[in-house]
């Protein structure tokens, strides 16, 4: 299959028109970013108990690739415990940069497989993932 078939695969196009994700979650950490080049935003909203993720949304908009991104991203992230988001996180990173990642760890993340070749689509895909980063950075220094 092509890369830009892969791209705006159906599976994609179900996950960037899903708006079971999108909504804020009351008394949840909070944190967005926007990709200036594209106008793309993101809002990130993450309700943790004894360290796990119980619920996660995001309020944004943008392209294709950056909605889908981020509804991915609140589906596999939702239920787990903070070390093994930061493991997602790691491995989406190396899918990014075209080095070798678990699969099996991303599950449908890996329709985006190929963004590494595409620099302008892979800062819509990163957008979400962006956020999450920060947010957990957050979580570490202020556990410190």
């Amino acid at each position: 299959m092509d890369w830009m078939k892969e791209l705006y695969s159906d599976l994609v196009m179900r996950y960037a028109k899903d708006s079971s994700v999108q909504r804020t979650i009351d008394g949840a950490i909070s944190a967005e970013d926007r990709n200036e080049s594209c106008g793309d935003e993101v809002q990130l909203f993450l309700k943790l108990k004894d360290g796990v993720v119980e619920d996660a949304s995001f309020v944004g908009k943008g392209c294709v690739v950056s909605m889908a991104s981020a509804s991915m991203m609140v589906k596999i992230i939702k239920g787990k415990s903070i070390n093994e988001v930061e493991n997602i996180l790691g491995n989406v990173e190396k899918m990014m940069k075209g080095e070798d990642y678990d699969e099996d760890i991303l599950g449908d993340l890996v329709a985006f497989s190929g963004i590494s070749g595409i620099p302008a689509r892979s800062k819509c895909f990163y957008l979400a993932w962006s956020v999450l980063k920060n947010v957990l950075q957050s979580l570490r220094e202020g556990s410190k």
